[in-house]
């Protein structure tokens, strides 16, 4: 059986939408040997043998795209075999998982306030509103996403530094922090969209620590409503002063008999 380049993309997306369809054993069961079939199919195909004289770019081409298609659904059917969404349930120091068959309906009213169904992608769990949307992102995320995170293991858990007493100091290092209260904001009626707290920064602090001189060194703080236009200034004159210091030359020291 030969498949058209443009029947290939076609069955393609109609098997990347069903697999976003499955609500039973039996269906993926159906769905896995379509996919089996059509990339049958597919191998099948792209081991034609044509005349040397009727391979062109376009033959070329469309091996490559039979190869791409083929690596696309055995993944896409790999993350089917195994994939289920579980929600982890504690009560009384007592633990286990529970199922989950409908995370759009479990999740849907959490992320916002339209009463349609979402419709999730298993690889990074974005959610789109339509069937069609996601199927066309399943395509963009098994090329960009296909890693997984590996956490630290009890044999390799510490991160550590070689030859760090070789790295020059720098002479001027800035440590800045800030603090914030939470002001609540007024709900907009016209839209299920809004901000509703805000934060207010009231409070800013900074020390300046210079590696060759204690002199240099200083702490400062202020705490009041213009405290981000008061430290964007003194960044700018810090900024000035140790341009200054580091411009001026200044005599070597001799050197020693060592």
């Amino acid at each position: 059986m030969a498949l058209a380049r443009g029947s290939c993309n076609n069955m393609e997306q109609e098997l990347l939408e069903q697999s976003t369809l499955l609500n039973s054993r039996e269906d993926f069961a159906a769905w896995k040997q379509r996919c089996d079939e059509f990339i049958e199919s597919l191998e099948e195909q792209s081991r034609i043998k044509r005349p040397r004289l009727s391979i062109d770019q376009s033959s070329i081409g469309l091996k490559q795209s039979l190869v791409a298609c083929i690596a696309r659904l055995e993944g896409l059917k790999d993350s089917m075999d195994r994939h289920v969404n579980l929600l982890y349930v504690h009560n009384d120091n007592v633990g286990h998982f529970a199922w989950i068959k409908n995370l759009s309906r479990l999740v849907s009213s959490q992320i916002s306030k339209k009463e349609h169904r979402k419709y999730f992608c298993d690889r990074c769990l974005h959610y789109f509103s339509s069937n069609e949307k996601l199927a066309a992102h399943t395509v963009d995320c098994q090329e960009m996403n296909d890693c997984a995170i590996k956490l630290p293991s009890d044999n390799d858990k510490w991160l550590a530094f070689k030859n760090h007493n070789r790295k020059e100091r720098v002479p001027f290092v800035v440590y800045a922090d800030l603090e914030c209260t939470l002001e609540k904001m007024e709900a907009d009626p016209e839209t299920s969209r809004y901000t509703y707290q805000h934060h207010r920064v009231f409070s800013i602090g900074y020390y300046v620590r210079c590696s060759y001189d204690e002199s240099s060194s200083m702490y400062r703080f202020r705490r009041d409503k213009d405290c981000v236009a008061w430290f964007a200034e003194e960044l700018r004159r810090l900024a000035h002063d140790v341009k200054t210091i580091l411009s001026t030359n200044v005599p070597m020291a001799d050197f020693t008999r060592d």
